[in-house]
């Protein structure tokens, strides 16, 4: 049973980050920044995979039940393996594949600072706002998969808590 579990938990991971990744190049295809603006709208499909792991485990290979702490478990497996392979498929997009969507992205921060300055100079400075506008050129592939790792990793760990609770289920007390 222990094999079965690893292997249903491993399985939706490396999914639901790959189910991740082709939105992210589904956004760039339809012209939307990816890793900007709409950089959380792969969350739904992050909520399905974690979702779709368990649902499988409990209804197909444990007999429609779930314990809590099993429940939580797999979630929290899921929740890393698919930040992980989210996060090497993005960088590899990056580095070797569609090396312009960094470029993008870095065009995206400095239309953002541009059209922000006011605000951004009232609350931190103009010496922030100049040291934050000359950062953006030091932008690489490493740091941007690093934050969105991180930023994935976080999100998915309240995600799947959650996703645990609601979807245990425990087996009937037995009867004597």
């Amino acid at each position: 049973m222990r094999k079965v579990f690893l292997q249903v938990a491993v399985i939706s991971g490396f999914l639901t980050g790959l189910g991740c990744f082709l939105f992210l190049l589904l956004l760039y295809v339809v012209g939307l920044d990816g890793l900007g603006q709409y950089k959380l709208l792969y969350m739904p499909v992050y909520a399905l995979g974690i979702v779709g792991g368990l649902k499988f485990f409990r209804d197909y290979r444990n007999g429609g039940y779930l314990s809590g702490s099993r429940a939580v478990t797999m979630s929290l497996i899921i929740n890393l393996l698919a930040a992980v392979s989210y996060a090497i498929m993005l960088y590899f997009l990056l580095t070797f594949i569609y090396t312009d969507v960094l470029v993008l992205h870095q065009q995206e921060l400095y239309n953002w600072l541009l059209n922000h300055r006011d605000e951004y100079v009232n609350q931190f400075g103009i010496k922030q706002y100049e040291a934050q506008f000359a950062e953006v050129k030091n932008t690489s592939a490493a740091y941007v998969t690093l934050i969105e790792c991180v930023k994935t990793i976080l999100i998915g760990f309240v995600l799947a808590m959650a996703i645990a609770v609601i979807l245990k289920r425990n087996p009937p007390p037995p009867t004597t």
